[in-house]
């Protein structure tokens, strides 16, 4: 099977989230267990990606979207993240630089969702019922992320009480 730069740029993407994870929970030992498990969906679509799967595809957008949106719409950890990186620049130094993790991880997410809809839209065969799969594994990706807080992390699940209300 020919790889082309695209899924290899999905994995990498893929690939580069799961560092930021390891070093995040290097940082913050209350959640190892929990990146360990965030992570499977990421290694999985890589992957999945590399091996040109539909699947993969689905999988790589749906975590990448998934994580764009509870780290930049349910929170502000995008926003505080990129927040430092400015004060940084413009004043050489940040008052929370564990935020600072928050930018290579939304440029990773960021990518693999990118990535994953371009590896997608390459194939030869794409149907309607593609959709379908792209829902499924959405859906299937959210609850394994709050089923994965449940267990890990239930401080986390306060981002979501807003959707319950």
């Amino acid at each position: 099977m020919i790889r082309n730069k695209t899924d290899v740029a999905a994995a990498i993407c893929a690939a580069a989230f799961v560092v930021v994870l390891a070093v995040s929970a290097y940082w913050d030992r209350s959640i190892r267990v929990l990146h360990v498990f965030e992570s499977l969906p990421y290694i999985a679509a890589a992957i999945l990606c590399l091996r040109r799967s539909k699947v993969g595809y689905a999988l790589g957008a749906a975590s990448g979207a998934s994580w764009l949106w509870m780290a930049g719409f349910l929170t502000t950890f995008i926003r505080n993240g990129f927040q430092r990186l400015l004060m940084l620049y413009r004043h050489g130094g940040v008052d929370r630089p564990d935020l600072l993790i928050a930018v290579p991880a939304a440029i990773a997410t960021g990518g693999l969702l990118l990535f994953s809809v371009a590896g997608y839209a390459r194939l030869p065969h794409k149907s309607w019922r593609d959709l379908g799969l792209l829902a499924a594994v959405l859906v299937g990706v959210l609850l394994f992320f709050i089923v994965m807080f449940g267990a890990f992390a239930p401080r986390y699940l306060a981002m979501f009480q807003r959707l319950i209300r």
